[in-house]
């Protein structure tokens, strides 16, 4: 029990310290800001327009639309996956809403600040952050992505790479990084993952997943743009600037968040361990 208050204790320190300067953070823009009711809670979801620009345009006007209004979560998966929108297939009767092409990576272009996470990955050749989401990238072939951590919010899509439309899905386990690349990432939650958490599961034995009986899946009671809520209504939530030294500091207490436990600490962190700090201000 000692142990676990100790690395409690050391994180909320590490969140402090990181918060301690306020010009070392950025203020997520209204226009990515997506603010998602359910039952158990609220959900904040940045969009990345840099890294998937049409999916991130497509998810706007999904929302504003109110598409997603009444609907619910109805693939949910432990460990893997919560998948929500209109219902397995059913995107297809839809026409107004066209298949996406895909936009699974792009090029390493100078306007885009990377930082490295400065340890090795099993499936990128180097990842690190750029404004606080998880990114890999491969220099050989001049390219980088976003990552399937936990949080990331992504297109969901059938065989076909340039089928996904309308249906999202949440990782909500260990990231998933198989799908690195092979789905389009558009976003990352930055609050309300313990909702996420909440909702009910599926049986992964059948049909992947998907909920049979739809009483049982949890309803997606509204989802907003916070650029188009009155001001005094509108959630404001700040983002630690992924190449201070505040943000280099946090990483280094992550590898070893209790040194008096750990003996042999290990020199790599995993991407997907930890979250760029998010601050509501």
């Amino acid at each position: 029990m000692r142990y676990f208050i100790q690395v409690a204790v050391c994180a909320f320190l590490a969140s402090a310290s990181v918060a301690a300067r306020a010009d070392e953070w950025r203020t997520v823009e209204p226009e990515n800001l997506v603010v998602m009711d359910v039952t158990y809670g609220r959900i904040l979801i940045e969009l990345s327009p840099e890294f998937a620009p049409n999916h991130a345009e497509r998810f706007r006007k999904l929302v504003r639309a109110k598409f997603y209004d009444g609907q619910s979560f109805y693939r949910v998966i432990d460990g893997f996956v919560a998948q929500g929108g209109i219902g397995e297939g059913d995107d297809k009767k839809t026409p107004e809403w066209p298949p996406l092409k895909a936009e699974f990576d792009r090029k390493i272009l100078n306007d885009v600040v990377f930082t490295p996470l400065g340890s090795p990955d099993l499936f990128a050749d180097e990842v690190g952050h750029v404004d606080g989401f998880p990114v890999g990238r491969d220099w050989k072939n001049g390219r980088m992505w976003l990552l399937h951590c936990p949080g990331t919010v992504a297109m969901a899509r059938d065989n076909d790479p340039d089928s996904g439309g309308t249906e999202f899905y949440v990782p909500i386990g260990h990231g998933p990084r198989r799908l690195d690349r092979n789905l389009t990432a558009f976003g990352r939650v930055l609050e309300g993952m313990q909702y996420l958490q909440k909702l009910n599961r599926g049986d992964p034995t059948v049909e992947s997943g998907v909920i049979q009986d739809a009483a049982k899946r949890d309803p997606i009671v509204r989802v907003q743009m916070a650029a188009d809520m009155a001001k005094s209504e509108r959630p404001s939530i700040q983002v630690t600037d992924t190449t201070s030294k505040e943000f280099a500091d946090y990483k280094a207490q992550r590898r070893n968040p209790a040194p008096e436990f750990y003996k042999n600490p290990s020199p790599n962190l995993d991407i997907c361990a930890f979250n760029a700090p998010v601050l509501r201000p």
